[in-house]
């Protein structure tokens, strides 16, 4: 899949998530939505992206993708 994509689905989910005044809560949320719902390779590849240009991502979606990885 597009690289580019996932990024903007990744931006879009993170937008669509609201914690209210619990970032952490917002952040963890992103990050079991893409655990469950994306391939090992979306992920893989969206993982890759967040390490070499980590700044395409959202405040919220670069958190959840480093909460992915550890």
């Amino acid at each position: 899949m597009d690289v580019d994509k996932l990024v903007r689905m990744a931006n879009q989910i993170a937008a669509n998530f609201d914690g209210g005044s619990d970032e952490a809560l917002a952040v963890a949320s992103v990050a079991d939505h893409i655990r469950r719902f994306w391939t090992p390779a979306m992920r893989k590849q969206i993982v890759e992206r967040w390490r070499e240009r980590p700044d395409d991502l959202s405040p919220r979606a670069a958190p959840a993708i480093a909460a992915i990885v550890e």
